[in-house]
């Protein structure tokens, strides 16, 4: 079994550097919450800081039961994407509605400090070329364990944001932090794009705002790779680094992202990228 072709992935992302600091950051967080903000809700529906966090522990021992220790108990099998997103929402409500009650928020905490290790051990042991598992979001197929591991990061980096901004702290948000975030996400764009109806179109797609990142992709017979080709480009999108993630984990729905968006040229691409999915959630409704 091989990997997907890494020209459709673009170059690949290492997050060595940041995955310990940003567990360390949410452990100095969690370690200086009263109970009040304990129980604070969170933009996670019907998830409090401490539920949240409960969640964040799951995640974890999941992680390092399946795919560490091949525990097929840990992980779910199904047929599309939408399957996928149903049953992870009912394995993770599941967990929580269970053990939220049991766990104390000093020993959820705790957990998190204890599982950190384990965790980033296995993570940045793996071959990052080789195949690994499929990271739904970014297309079909096997992918590199590169992109997994980008991926395990960017999902801890978001609860970490939703919890912040549960308590009113500010965001780990500059580029250190958030830019491998932008980065995995846009890995996500040949997947969103529409088949290519015309010879070689361009796409060029910028984030704007405290950091800024810019990807170009060409589309082909084969669909769409990253390139660094320049030419005439047949869509330009740029957006803020904020409104790019939060719409890419649909924390905001595409009414809020069109009206931040600076978009030209063919109106199918252009949705495609306002579109973009870098998460297994519900879509939004539209609006």
């Amino acid at each position: 079994m091989t990997a997907t072709d890494g020209g459709s992935l673009g170059p690949p992302l290492e997050v060595a550097s940041v995955l310990r600091r940003e567990r360390e950051e949410l452990i100095r967080l969690l370690s200086d919450l009263d109970d009040d903000a304990w129980d604070a809700p969170t933009p996670c529906p019907a998830w409090s800081v401490h539920e949240l966090s409960v969640h964040l522990v799951h995640d974890d021992l999941r992680r390092l039961s399946g795919d560490r220790d091949g525990h097929v108990g840990a992980w779910v099998e199904v047929s599309s994407f939408d399957d996928l997103v149903v049953a992870l929402d009912r394995i993770n409500e599941q967990w929580v509605e269970t053990m939220a009650p049991t766990l104390s928020p000093r020993l959820t905490r705790e957990l998190l400090q204890w599982s950190a290790r384990p965790s980033e051990e296995h993570l940045l042991g793996l071959d990052a070329d080789a195949p690994g598992s499929s990271v739904a979001w970014a297309g079909p197929g096997v992918h590199p364990n590169w992109l997994d591991v980008a991926r395990e990061y960017t999902e801890r980096w978001v609860h970490q944001q939703q919890l912040r901004e549960a308590v009113g702290r500010p965001g780990l948000v500059d580029e250190e932090f958030a830019g491998p975030v932008v980065e995995t996400f846009a890995r996500g764009l040949p997947a969103v794009l529409p088949s290519p109806e015309t010879t070689a179109p361009v796409v060029a797609v910028r984030v704007t705002g405290p950091f800024e990142r810019s990807w170009t992709l060409e589309g082909g017979p084969s669909g769409w790779r990253f390139t660094s080709a320049a030419g005439r480009v047949s869509a330009r999108v740029e957006v803020p680094v904020d409104a790019f993630w939060r719409r890419a984990v649909r924390m905001i729905d595409r009414a809020a992202i069109e009206q931040v968006a600076r978009c030209v040229g063919d109106a199918a691409l252009v949705s495609g990228v306002l579109d973009l999915r870098a998460a297994i959630v519900r879509d939004l409704p539209l609006t």
